[in-house]
């Protein structure tokens, strides 16, 4: 579609490509830019550049400076070719059929378009760390693990698309999923060329396996993963993993295996906190063309509080919301976001006990049990009572009774006081703050323990 109506041409170490209109160049330069840089640099040499131009106003945009700004970073190998061990990722879709002898492009996120904070602040640093350092064993191998929808596959593929650009070796990168190196390895195995596989793999510079907790109950691959990591790391070479989970919490995982998996750095990617959340929803809303009021950024922060996909999921509720009942508003506000967000909380799937919903009240809060049952009239307990008894309304079938006599209570009234003032409380939405100073929206908190209530864990 871009490049059949496209003229290359060649001026000594230069190669030019012109195209039909300055959209169609910008598309090129914006998609395409570093595809067009590694061949030129294949074939010409480190010295070679590459100018795209429309024909008509001649626009020159110089590839190699605009793959700084570009959102993403794109590499290209042969299709097939068995000579290449290069970034392989999701990118071009399953089902998507390539022509003989084409090329595959597969597209990387960027490390400068990751959202930074206190959740994954550790991780980022360790990314570009392992991307940036020539010594390899700076951080390597690198372990991130954390919730789905954290980020973590994003820090992966910024950290390939980093090193290719500090280290110019795009040919000795490889992106792969743990499913995909199962699969790349049982059909050497099946179609005996074990040997060729193994050479691919142990010359990389860099290895980023996504999705590693995949290679569970699988033995012989686990076998394979770990002679590789050995023979790896005598040339020198870097590794990258991400994980749901700590290498330690691998079921079925060879021991040998995780002791290497240990042997680097192993960080924790946890779920955005609100000032994260608040970037992450202006950055996603911008790249849809919505516009929240202050407000309506506060309430969808405070709603959507597990996961980057949890506020695109919001985003899109949002917005099918705006387009059938407030199209004619050029903002989203507060009372279209709390009608969005009005039947989107976190349900048990299964019976929720009350003494599941005290434990996770008290850990949260940093209360005892004997506190929340007893006549203290301490700031935080009182909020942690009344807490208890929000939820166990909420999560339980017990009655205000029923709440009363667990707790401790003669008369249920008294319970029955702690619930409605809780929800007045809710209305006005009030910053509170915990145990260990952490400021924190109410109806935030209220949500944070209703999830951890509902957990599969803690179900019955």
């Amino acid at each position: 579609m871009w490049f059949g109506h496209a003229v290359m041409r060649i001026e000594g170490t230069r190669l030019i490509m012109e195209t039909p209109s300055p959209f169609a160049a910008q598309w090129i330069d914006a998609h395409f830019a570093l595809d067009l840089k590694t061949v030129a640099m294949e074939t010409f040499g480190i010295n070679a550049t590459v100018l795209v131009m429309a024909t008509s106003s001649k626009p020159e945009m110089n590839v190699g400076a605009t793959c700084e700004r570009s959102p993403s970073l794109t590499i290209s190998a042969p299709a097939g070719s068995e000579g290449d061990a290069v970034p392989s990722s999701q990118a071009s879709g399953p089902g998507r059929r390539q022509r003989p002898g084409s090329r595959r492009a597969f597209t990387f996120r960027r490390l400068d378009t990751f959202v930074v904070g206190l959740s994954n602040r550790l991780a980022y640093a360790a990314a570009c760390r392992l991307a940036d350092e020539f010594d390899p064993e700076c951080a390597s191998p690198l372990f991130i693990h954390g919730e789905c929808g954290v980020g973590k596959t994003h820090l992966l593929q910024g950290l390939c698309a980093r090193f290719i650009e500090a280290h110019g070796r795009p040919a000795l990168v490889k992106y792969v999923t743990g499913e995909q190196f199962t699969n790349e390895y049982i059909a050497a195995v099946r179609a005996n060329t074990l040997e060729p596989f193994r050479q691919r793999i142990r010359r990389l510079d860099l290895l980023a396996i996504d999705d590693v907790h995949f290679l569970s109950n699988k033995t012989r691959t686990q076998k394979e993963l770990l002679h590789t990591l050995d023979a790896i790391a005598l040339n020198g070479a870097r590794v990258a993993f991400v994980s749901d989970n700590h290498p330690q919490q691998l079921e079925s995982f060879d021991k040998g295996l995780i002791s290497r998996l240990l042997s680097g750095l192993v960080v924790k990617v946890d779920r955005p906190d609100r000032d994260m959340r608040l970037e992450l929803i202006r950055r996603l809303a911008a790249q849809r063309g919505l516009r929240l009021t202050p407000t309506a950024l506060e309430a969808t922060a405070d709603r959507c509080i597990g996961s980057v996909r949890e506020l695109e999921g919001g985003l899109t509720r949002l917005a099918a919301f705006h387009e059938l009942l407030g199209k004619d508003e050029p903002e989203i506000g507060l009372a279209l976001a709390e009608q969005a967000f009005k039947d989107g909380a976190a349900r048990p799937t299964r019976t929720v006990r009350l003494a599941t919903v005290l434990q996770v009240v008290c850990q949260r809060m940093s209360v005892t049990k004997s506190e929340i049952m007893g006549s203290g009239r301490h700031q935080r307990v009182v909020l942690a009572r009344s807490l208890v008894v929000y939820l166990a309304r909420e999560l339980t079938t017990h009655s205000f009774p029923e709440i009363a006599q667990m707790l401790g209570r003669v008369n249920h009234s008294t319970v029955h006081t702690a619930d409605q003032r809780l929800r007045q409380q809710l209305v006005t939405n009030k910053p509170c703050i915990l145990a260990d100073e952490s400021p924190v929206s109410l109806r935030e908190l209220a949500e944070q323990l209703r999830r951890d209530a509902v957990r599969p864990e803690n179900a019955v």
